[in-house]
């Protein structure tokens, strides 16, 4: 299969109008050949030139870029901090298919020869790795039990729980979007939201919402250095609210299906090392033998952060697997970016979505990716060979409703009702879309919530239909005012439901005044 400049172009995470950068648009051309099964990606010099061409005016890539083309170096290079850097003498690289671009940065994946540098560079990177905040506000709380995966658990997922349309009147059902590993932010969400107790702290959150539900709209990880922060804030309350009759949803997002997948381009360097120091050490001790070998069959790629968001990987059981694609509360829909029609017909309704997800992070890897043993390979290339099979594994097994890229058009990456942010969708079919898949649905949903797109505020189009609730507020993204849907569940007139927008300073602001059907949001 060939795929052309214009469909790279597509899926590039960004823009950027340097053509230093145009060693990023290789790389990612190398991370479709790893994560597509039984493809080929050709890029010729005329259609490189053409992705140059397009790459204008946007902004700058992450400083580092983490997959598996990271592991692999040109011929001269040197091991450091556990992955290879290239040789800043070397004025070029070479693509597989004999094209040399001058002064480009691609490192090629080529048999490096020195596998006890791997193993010793291995070693010494699991151990170096030291976590600095900015504050004692935002430090992680360390003790002994943060890096048990029970301390990331939520309640098992059982059958109906994605469908909760049986509420009291008056029930209070809050949503917020990304999070983007940012604490803080999160802190101020939750405060919003007027569920933790005053006692609780940035490091100890007490339900106080009793009946309440909750439903994060994914896109917890990546972009920040405290994901892992976020995730027991989270999952604590999760699991302290139905002692008090409420319940906490936890939606997939593109960025968690991303992580699953070992590409980590959108990881912060700080998120990597809480990974690392939380986690690290404490999966080497539960590996096979104690040893830190295990690392080594990741092929330098954020072992222990591959191992930690894998299907079958370190959180997947007690987390990932009772996470949702998207729920019904009361007569609101909820998922990441978006659902249609043609979704609920393709993967068999919302339960089938959900059960999909379950399944895929459920799955047993073949043996020949238990790995734990390094010294079972026998050369650098066998490990290289060994991740990419990795990759691909979960890639091939992935459901379709977790899967695509940018401007694809499944549940966790479409952008047809929250594109462009605080305006009316430039998608003349957006408003028939929403209303044949609100249709479709049943149960009396008359709305979907979604997050996904970066908003300035929290604001509903498509006649009232689609609430887009994502406010950039991570540190990581825009660093946004945090602000939280509320609906109050037949709390109006006639039983209708009463929705506001709950603000960190305690306002809170009716659904009438954040309609922005047809014309360009006032702010």
């Amino acid at each position: 299969m060939e795929i052309t400049a214009r469909q790279i172009t597509k899926l590039l995470p960004f823009r950027h109008n340097s053509t230093t950068y145009t060693s990023f648009i290789i790389l990612f051309s190398i991370q479709l050949i790893i994560i597509m099964n039984s493809c080929k990606v050709i890029v010729h010099a005329r259609q490189f030139r053409a992705i140059s061409a397009r790459t204008n005016g946007a902004r700058r890539a992450p400083a580092r870029y983490h997959n598996l083309a990271a592991f692999a170096a040109t011929p001269g290079t040197r091991v450091s901090s556990g992955r290879f850097a290239s040789n800043p003498k070397d004025s070029s690289s070479v693509l597989s298919n004999g094209y040399t671009f001058p002064n480009s940065r691609l490192r090629v994946l080529t048999q490096v020869d020195d596998l006890h540098s791997l193993r010793k560079s291995t070693r010494r990177f699991s151990t170096s790795i030291h976590v600095k905040s900015d504050s004692a506000e935002t430090a992680p709380f360390i003790d002994d039990n943060i890096a048990d995966p029970s301390s990331y658990a939520i309640p098992t997922f059982k059958k109906g729980d994605d469908v909760l349309t049986d509420l009291p009147k008056g029930t209070r059902i809050l949503s917020f979007g990304d999070v983007h590993g940012d604490i803080l932010a999160l802190y101020k969400f939750l405060q919003a939201s007027q569920l933790l107790h005053p006692k609780s702290t940035i490091t100890n959150p007490i339900w106080d919402g009793g009946d309440a539900i909750l439903v994060q709209c994914g896109d917890i990880l990546d972009r920040g250095a405290e994901e892992l922060f976020c995730l027991r804030y989270l999952t604590s309350l999760a699991r302290q609210a139905p002692k008090h009759g409420g319940r906490v949803l936890l939606l997939h997002g593109n960025h968690e299906a991303l992580n699953a997948n070992g590409l980590f381009h959108y990881a912060d360097s700080k998120g990597n090392e809480e990974i690392e120091v939380v986690l690290g050490k404490t999966i080497d001790a539960k590996k096979s033998d104690g040893s830190e070998r295990w690392r080594i069959q990741y092929g330098g790629n954020e072992p222990s952060r591959w191992a930690a968001f894998e299907p079958n990987g370190w959180l997947a059981k007690p987390l990932y697997s009772s996470m949702h694609v998207a729920a019904i509360v009361g007569k609101t829909v909820f998922v990441h970016a978006g659902l249609t029609k043609d979704h609920l017909d393709t993967y068999g309704g919302i339960e089938n979505m959900n059960e999909a997800a379950r399944d895929w992070y459920l799955q047993e890897y073949p043996e020949e990716l238990q790995n734990d043993d390094g010294y079972g390979f026998k050369n650098v290339q066998e490990v290289i060979d060994n991740a990419n099979l990795r990759a691909k594994t979960a890639s091939k097994t992935m459901p379709e409703c977790l899967g695509g890229g940018i401007g694809a058009a499944s549940p966790v990456w479409m952008r047809e009702y929250s594109s462009p942010g605080d305006s009316a969708p430039t998608s003349p079919l957006a408003q028939k879309m929403i209303d044949d898949c609100l249709n479709d649905i049943t149960h009396d949903v008359q709305r979907m919530v979604m997050g996904h797109t970066p908003q300035n505020h929290i604001n509903a189009a498509l006649k009232g239909k689609a609430w887009r609730i994502d406010v950039g507020a991570s540190r990581g993204v825009m660093n946004g005012t945090p602000e939280v849907l509320e609906i109050i569940h037949k709390g109006g007139e006639n039983d209708d439901d009463v929705i506001n927008i709950l603000t960190v300073e305690g306002d809170r602001i009716p659904a009438s005044e954040r309609q922005i059907d047809g014309f360009v949001f006032p702010f």
